[in-house]
């Protein structure tokens, strides 16, 4: 019998990115509350529809309140993960790599100084370590990491009966916004009716370039002053459109998209050779080229995949020494496969959206 089964890789690629933006119209929020109202540790709720009052009545009335509040983000679908009667932040932790999908926004309300170290330590190994997307919107928190989001105004007036309150409070909003949002939209896009006007810093500029998230009293209206991330130090391979929260999103659903189908529908199926590198290599560009024609990709640029020569050079030397396959060229190296390894690395370029403007008007 043929072999048919390679093929389907260009398939689920096709799908993948002909549903790109309809996937990343809305994320996955995870709240982390602290409640002894109810036993139950994990909840999922797809809408306000499905928080009920007999759902309500398993939470204390700050945490019903901020379970609407990241509703009201519309998110795809919100988990809230409770820390009940002796439990820790390290097990809920251990629940949410569990429970969450691999790209997904997290927040804890009412989070102390401790709790919020510790959380953007979870995000930043859990992306290093273990292959997650993880996001996190915490407060006060100088994480200098373009997963982590720092919201730092110091107080903001709900247009409900709360009022006034300290910037902590809303966490919550902030995260079912951020995940609700399209990967076609920046965070300043939408003025936030949520509050009627916010504490601003001393300086807009200042704390945007320290990777602050902050909102700002715009015409009787409230909006984020800039979509960015904690993202301070850049250098190799971290750059300035990095800091961008909209910049990481596509980031995100690439990595996702790419790393989950080549884990599920590529690896230890295939032979390890140069035509089926080729074939996945072929299915990933043409993946590229569909995230182009929606926008999320620039389709006046060259966005391919292709083996990573350097590296699978390098990775020959042990066996058949430095000055032999220093003699090799490009495509003597393509077909030089080694071992299990698959090294491929891609240049694209993810577009931003519109945010500044300058106008000349010459007379």
């Amino acid at each position: 019998m043929a072999d048919i089964g390679m093929p389907k890789i260009n398939i689920i690629f096709k799908g993948l990115g002909a549903s790109a933006v309809q996937r990343g119209s809305k994320g996955v929020a995870c709240l982390i509350v602290k409640d002894t109202t109810n036993t139950d540790i994990f909840t999922k709720y797809r809408s306000t529809d499905d928080f009920t009052t007999a759902e309500q009545a398993k939470y204390t009335e700050d945490n019903v309140q901020y379970i609407k509040d990241v509703l009201e983000g519309t998110p795809k679908e919100l988990l809230v993960f409770r820390i009940g009667e002796g439990g820790t932040l390290a097990d809920i932790l251990s629940k949410v790599k569990i429970k969450a999908p691999r790209n997904c926004w997290i927040a804890i309300a009412d989070a102390t100084d401790t709790e919020t170290t510790d959380l953007v330590s979870f995000v930043k190994s859990a992306v290093a370590n273990n292959h997650k997307r993880y996001k996190a919107i915490v407060y006060n928190s100088k994480a200098d990491n373009m997963h982590i989001v720092n919201f730092t105004n110091t107080n903001v007036s709900f247009a409900d009966s709360r009022g006034k309150q300290a910037g902590d409070k809303a966490i919550p909003y902030l995260l079912g916004y951020l995940a609700g949002l399209p990967l076609t939209m920046s965070a300043i896009a939408k003025p936030l009716n949520k509050f009627t006007e916010v504490e601003e810093p001393t300086d807009l500029d200042t704390a945007i370039n320290a990777g602050e998230f902050v909102l700002y009293n715009n015409d009787g209206e409230v909006r984020v002053a800039r979509g960015v991330n904690s993202l301070v130090t850049t250098g190799e391979g971290i750059t300035d459109d990095m800091k961008f929260i909209l910049i990481v999103e596509i980031m995100d659903l690439i990595y996702n998209d790419i790393y989950t189908t080549f884990d599920k529908f590529y690896k230890g199926k295939y032979k390890n050779n140069a035509d089926n590198q080729a074939l996945l290599i072929g299915a990933i560009t043409a993946y590229f080229k569909s995230l182009a024609l929606d926008n999320l990709l620039d389709s006046n640029f060259n966005n391919r995949a292709t083996v990573d020569l350097e590296q699978q050079r390098l990775a020959n030397i042990p066996k058949y020494g430095e000055d032999v396959v220093l003699t090799w060229d490009d495509e003597k190296v393509k077909n030089m496969t080694v071992g299990t390894n698959v090294w491929l690395r891609s240049n694209i370029k993810i577009l931003n959206a519109m945010e500044d403007f300058t106008f000349v008007i010459t007379m």
